[in-house]
């Protein structure tokens, strides 16, 4: 397990934070990650960075987007 976390951390640290925001952010909009989110995922990365790796700026950027405020298909959503 220290040898995974190692890899992760030191070699690899760049893409599996990559694959967080992408995983992340494809949560928070409830569709597939498209071409025109990957300016958002840098932004997610480059907080993340910043604020030490709290996840809290990831959410953050993601509420603040333009992505999430403007959800398709939100109004056609049936009521309880």
């Amino acid at each position: 397990m220290e040898g995974l976390r190692r890899y992760l951390l030191q070699d690899r640290h760049d893409a599996f934070v990559r694959q967080f925001c992408r995983k992340l952010l494809g949560y928070a909009l409830g569709r597939a990650v498209q071409l025109s989110d990957y300016p958002l995922i840098n932004d997610m990365m480059k907080r993340l960075k910043a604020d030490g790796g709290r996840v809290s700026a990831a959410v953050e950027t993601i509420v603040l987007s333009r992505q999430f405020r403007e959800i398709r298909g939100r109004d056609f959503v049936a009521a309880p």
